[in-house]
């Protein structure tokens, strides 16, 4: 198969609807490929610049359709009269769940803590992100206020 091939292949892939979104097959025959063939040419490059923008094309789309998806699923929460699901509370969910688990195995529960225990430093980068972001916009109204009119 020709590098080209492999370009057409990966830029259909990105066409694709989104239930096909598992690139991993893909992604180890262009590895096979790529590594018989001369790394610097300009197929070579274009190819893995086409490989790249699809897999970071699908991981954002895959990004902004959970937050679509959590958004609507909140507003319709709302609408009923209902607490939205934040991921503050979702945490507290697991964080309760983990003091009276519904299971007796300790395999599982051990694997719940630990998963518990990667998410409580993630939930910080979160905030911390958050924080930050809401920080910039601030800095950037302040900005744009303080820019000289037209």
């Amino acid at each position: 198969m020709k590098l080209q091939t492999v370009l057409a292949v990966t830029v259909l892939a990105c066409a694709a609807p989104a239930w096909a979104h598992d690139f991993s097959g893909d992604i180890a025959k262009f590895q096979t490929i790529a590594a018989t063939k001369k790394p610097d040419s300009q197929q070579a490059l274009a190819a893995k610049l086409a490989l790249e923008r699809a897999q970071g094309e699908m991981e954002q789309s895959d990004v902004k359709m959970v937050l679509r998806i959590r958004s609507m699923t909140n507003a319709g929460l709302r609408a009923i009269g209902e607490q939205p699901a934040f991921l503050t509370s979702e945490y507290k969910r697991l964080e309760a769940a983990l003091a009276n688990p519904k299971t007796n195995d300790p395999a599982k529960i051990a694997a719940a803590k630990e998963t518990f225990a990667r998410l409580s430093v993630e939930m910080k980068v979160y905030t911390d992100l958050e924080n930050m972001a809401v920080d910039q916009m601030k800095q950037a109204l302040q900005l744009i206020e303080s820019a000289p009119a037209n």
